[in-house]
């Protein structure tokens, strides 16, 4: 009773997973694609690498604003204001130059009536000395050539998780094959139990263990499938592809890269990290140079009319200022001790940083020496439980061995299968990862 219940259990879990899997994306277009192929599309279809590459424009495109104040600002006016107010009107009569005599008259002084005054204006400002400004057009240099580097890391970041996630789709077809051979197997010795219960060999217990182990194959090969999916869905979005289109791999070798093992410090997120530091302590110089005496120069030529139309009258100035703050209600001091403590943050910041790259790298060649070995021995492991199945089946077949005894030794030997395949995945991952951490450009992501 136990193992029919058991087994319809199996039954039904296939069935409603299978009905789940039926239900695909409605127009969904599978497309071959190369290991290569993949690595040229995130490089250039890659959402995170565009999104680096734009914040990286949007960094240049400031440092251009920044450089502003080394030139002459150009500005033109023009407005008219009507007032009674006496000074508004003296002031506009003046520059009209239409005083005459009797505009003299106290009368006229206190009660001047409402005049127009139509106005025109070209000047120039220009800061040629402003310590703070060049220090702040440094930091945001600085701060620019982060973001390039950044957005360099960005797209060697979305080329390798386009590698990892295709090893990781191929990886999962394995395991379909690795399942449906199972599945196979399970099949074939329901076949010999069931002949051995026709012969009277074996009981009808035998071939409930028997069905139930092919179901249990079953439910194994939908759950891998559904996997495979899975996997090649999340290609497709490190990819920056459209929904529908469904990458399938088409490599399946792939070789251990012997990755020479190099001091990441030259690592474009690392070097992003340091200019990042730097542009922090630029900030706390632009902050203490505040203090400092800015120069800036200024003309105006300008124009007033009593209608727009009318002939005007022009006059010019010219000048400069300089402008030295003597008190700024402590506001220096205060940004001067913000940005210092700024800048000590991004410069332990980047040395934590830069430890734990080399502390990753150390990690990944490890991972990988242990790849390599834990890969021999998988692989061995599954061929000797692959031997030992099928001298399982001949002494099955001789009434040497029970049926418990020979399912578990061909489900003993479809693990050993799944475990070769990840770890050979293991492998090619380690080795691609170890590569990623210790190259320090970009020139190989179509390798």
């Amino acid at each position: 009773m136990s193992l029919t219940y058991n087994y319809m259990n199996i039954l039904m879990s296939s069935l409603l997973t299978g009905s789940v899997l039926l239900v695909g994306p409605v127009g969904a277009q599978e497309e071959p694609l190369t290991l290569s192929e993949a690595r040229g599309a995130a490089a250039t279809g890659s959402l995170d690498a565009l999104a680096a590459r734009a914040r990286a424009q949007a960094a240049q495109e400031q440092r251009s604003a920044s450089s502003a104040f080394l030139f002459p600002q150009l500005f033109a006016e023009a407005g008219a204001i009507r007032s009674n107010d006496p000074v508004a009107a003296f002031g506009a009569r003046l520059r009209q130059g239409a005083f005459t005599q009797e505009h003299f008259d106290p009368v006229r002084l206190n009660d001047p009536g409402a005049l127009t005054d139509w106005s025109g204006a070209v000047g120039a400002e220009w800061a040629p000395f402003d310590a703070a400004a060049m220090s702040g057009r440094t930091a945001l240099t600085l701060e620019a050539d982060a973001a390039m580097r950044g957005a360099e890391w960005a797209l060697r970041a979305a080329v390798f998780r386009a590698e990892a996630l295709y090893l990781g789709a191929v990886a999962a077809t394995g395991r379909r094959r690795a399942a449906l051979a199972a599945l196979e197997a399970a099949r074939a010795t329901l076949r010999r139990v069931e002949l051995r219960v026709s012969e009277g060999v074996l009981t009808e217990a035998d071939a409930m263990q028997a069905r139930a182990a092919v179901e249990t194959a079953r439910a194994r090969e939908i759950e891998v499938e559904r996997s495979v999916a899975d996997a090649r869905e999340r290609l497709a979005v490190a990819l920056g592809w459209a929904p529908g289109r469904i990458p399938v791999p088409t490599d399946t070798a792939f070789a251990d890269i012997e990755a020479p093992i190099r001091d990441p410090e030259r690592r474009p997120d690392l070097e992003a990290s340091a200019l990042g530091a730097r542009a922090a302590e630029e900030r706390a110089r632009e902050a203490s140079r505040a203090r400092l005496p800015s120069v800036r120069g200024f003309a105006r030529l300008e124009s007033h009319a009593p209608s727009a139309f009318s002939d005007r009258r022009s006059d010019w100035t010219a000048g400069f200022v300089v402008r030295v703050p003597l008190f700024t209600g402590f506001a220096v001091t205060a940004r001067q001790r913000a940005t210092a403590a700024q800048a000590e943050a991004y410069r332990l910041e980047h040395e934590l940083r830069l430890r734990g790259a080399r502390a990753e790298v150390a990690e990944a060649a490890r991972a990988l020496d242990a790849a390599r070995q834990g890969t021999g021995a998988a692989v061995a492991a599954w061929e000797a439980a692959e031997e030992a199945a099928r001298l399982v089946r001949l002494r099955f077949d001789e009434g040497l061995v029970t049926t418990a005894e020979l399912l578990a030794t061909e489900a003993k030997a479809a693990d050993l299968r799944t475990a070769a395949v990840d770890a050979r995945l293991g492998l090619t991952l380690a080795s691609a990862r170890l590569d990623f951490l210790t190259h320090t450009t970009t020139q190989d992501v179509e390798r």
